[in-house]
């Protein structure tokens, strides 16, 4: 049986709160007494968790979710009432199921590289940023540069999967080289930019200069957008066999993406020719 430890949220601190020591798998192995010592970095602040989360440990993951309860070997934690002073939840996450019952601060999931984080809010800036392993599911919006770089880091998300059931910030996936990240809603200006591989679907509509500098990769677009980057040209559609591998692989993930295993091939464009033109940008319709 899974250990689940919970944090009840029982008084804000009045400053942001840096919670990458609140991980899955090191809590499990600790005491209800240990847990409430846990120093919390917060800028020139700090606080432990003692004073800011009511702590309890029990033993039925499923109760607490079901993730949770689909790996009985994977210790669980479950955040109650979140806010969003509370940045870095689940960065550098290897292992475990992390839900989240609110929403986070910024750099939800930072350099994680597995086990499964899910908030059931909204999320802030760098959300998934340089993002290795994983899968991080948001239920609410993101912030911007969610599963992009650091700035003046050269690689964003390199491996896992982001899914986002709302609306997504500007600088989605900047210098993503690997991985999937599915948009239910809308995205900002410049969505895919420096796009070095990986795939991304977008199913509302986009900003200004999406697949800006876009090399390798994938960008699914359910709707048609209002307009195409002049440095894309058309690709045609002889591509049956990787739309058949694409599809079954999103056969699991959120609408409209698991829809389409009977859907006719989408259009086509290849760029962006300003750089390499090895991209590709698929639209529906």
């Amino acid at each position: 049986m899974s250990v689940v430890t919970t944090l009840r949220l029982k008084a804000a601190p009045g400053f942001r709160v840096d919670a990458s020591a609140l991980l899955p798998a090191p809590l499990a192995a600790m005491s209800v007494a240990e847990i409430e010592r846990i120093v919390l970095p917060a800028g020139n602040d700090r606080c432990v968790v003692g004073d800011v989360f009511d702590v309890s440990r029990g033993g039925d993951a499923a109760a607490a979710s079901e993730e949770a309860s689909q790996a009985s070997s994977d210790a669980a934690l479950v955040i109650e009432d979140a806010a969003p002073w509370l940045d870095r939840v689940g960065a550098r996450m290897t292992e475990g199921h992390l839900i989240v019952q609110g929403s986070t601060g910024d750099h939800s999931g930072f350099q994680m590289a597995g086990g499964v984080l899910r908030i059931d809010g909204d999320a802030g800036h760098f959300t998934a940023c340089e993002m290795r392993g994983g899968r991080l599911t948001v239920a609410g919006d993101c912030g911007d540069f969610a599963a992009g770089a650091l700035v003046g880091d050269m690689e964003g998300m390199t491996g896992g999967t982001l899914t986002i059931h709302g609306n997504a910030g500007a600088r989605l996936a900047d210098r993503m080289r690997r991985g999937l990240v599915l948009v239910g809603g809308d995205a900002g200006d410049f969505a895919a930019s420096r796009l070095v591989a990986g795939t991304i679907g977008i199913a509302g509509q986009l900003g200004a200069h999406y697949a800006y500098g876009m090399r390798r990769g994938t960008l699914l677009l359910a709707q048609r957008p209002t307009y195409l980057p002049p440095t894309f040209t058309d690709g045609g559609r002889g591509f049956d066999v990787f739309w058949s591998l694409l599809v079954r692989s999103l056969a699991g993930e959120i609408a409209p993406f698991s829809q389409w295993r009977e859907a006719s091939l989408p259009r086509r464009y290849a760029g962006d020719v300003a750089v390499d033109g090895r991209g590709e940008i698929l639209v529906m319709g």
